[in-house]
């Protein structure tokens, strides 16, 4: 039983998580080799059915393999500059200062990747830290935060 349940707890093993594109060069190399293959038998047999039935899971494949790359494109652009400029939005809209767990709650970052995202801004010297209350706030540079001084 414990052997069954480490193989299905090892299933991603094997799966690269870094957002490479390997699975989506296999689904176009599959679409490629059927598409070859029904087109080298209808040629043989001088017969256009085999070219139809081969190329129906070919196009099924490629296009398999173009939606995973624009999910995957969209997925880079997404997590880049936009979650950024949310980010900073909201310290805007908070006042001028944040802590990682508003930030969370204020756009679609969780608190985790909030935090990492504020920690790196600071350590560019794009936003100061202020520790209140035992909170670490992020606060754009050279904005004094009424409020902040209430915390």
């Amino acid at each position: 039983m414990r052997d069954l349940e480490g193989q299905a707890g090892g299933r991603d093993a094997g799966r690269p998580d870094d957002g490479s594109n390997a699975g989506t060069y296999v689904l176009f190399a599959l679409a490629l080799a059927f598409a070859g293959f029904g087109i080298s038998i209808g040629i043989t047999a001088a017969n256009l059915v085999p070219v139809f039935v081969f190329m129906f899971p070919a196009l099924v494949l490629g296009a398999l393999g173009i939606s995973r790359l624009q999910q995957q494109n969209r997925g880079s652009i997404s997590s880049g500059h936009g979650s950024e400029r949310e980010l900073l939005s909201a310290i805007r809209d908070n006042g001028g200062s944040i802590t990682p767990a508003e930030a969370a709650m204020e756009t679609s970052l969780t608190v985790r990747e909030a935090d990492k995202m504020l920690s790196e801004l600071a350590g560019a010297g794009h936003l100061g830290v202020e520790g209140h209350g035992g909170a670490l706030f992020y606060s754009l540079p050279g904005r004094g935060d009424p409020e902040l001084e209430e915390r």
